[in-house]
């Protein structure tokens, strides 16, 4: 009970802090907690689909950054090859370190549907799409905060790239931000946690 409160403790701050209608009204988001080795520990009640899925994408992360991972880092990807779902769900995740721990001891994650991401129509899910490019940007394991430092320009750089770019880069990025923010509530709840109970 303990961890799923914190996973909706970080839904509340999600929904709180985030900027389209989406994720603020229409909920369509989810945040959960994974051990070191990217299993689920628990959810929140959000969205099924996002939940089954998402450890994937933790899982992603922890392979492609293995040792070059440090504190106050957070990776972003939507990749459906990588434990995605459709492209306009982004995922963000961060790691948690506990002092005494040079590894990550568990790790935090959040998905959110953007309202837009590119791709041939407005809200990235064009029916009649053969190619993936043609749903949008795609995004695999990016770097989306180095060491407590947001890449913003990168991401939007990122974000305005290939045939069809995000036709709204700036409410993206106000999303994101509000989706390291939801992260970092699990980052604080989980260490205020083991303070209090050990590891």
């Amino acid at each position: 009970n303990l961890f799923m409160n914190i996973a909706e403790q970080m839904g509340l701050q999600l929904q709180n802090t985030a900027y389209s209608v989406n994720i603020k009204e229409r909920l369509d988001f989810s945040c959960a907690l994974f051990s070191a080795e990217g299993h689920l520990i628990a959810n929140a009640p959000h969205m099924p689909v996002h939940l089954g899925s998402m450890g994937e994408s933790i899982q992603t992360a922890i392979k492609e950054n293995q040792g070059r991972m440090q504190p106050g880092d957070v990776f972003v990807l939507n990749d459906p090859y990588h434990g995605g779902t459709h492209l306009p769900d982004i995922t963000v995740i961060t790691p948690v370190y506990l002092d005494g721990h040079s590894a990550p001891v568990f790790y935090v994650g959040s998905r959110g549907h953007h309202a837009d991401v590119g791709g041939l129509t407005p809200g990235s899910m064009p029916p009649f799409s053969t190619r993936i490019e043609e749903e949008g940007v795609q995004i695999d394991n990016v770097k989306l905060v180095e060491a407590g430092h947001l890449r913003e320009a990168e991401m939007v750089a990122l974000l305005q790239s290939g045939e069809y770019p995000s036709r709204n880069p700036q409410q993206n990025m106000a999303d994101l931000k509000a989706q390291i923010a939801a992260n970092e509530k699990g980052v604080q709840e989980l260490r205020k946690m083991v303070e209090q109970f050990g590891l």
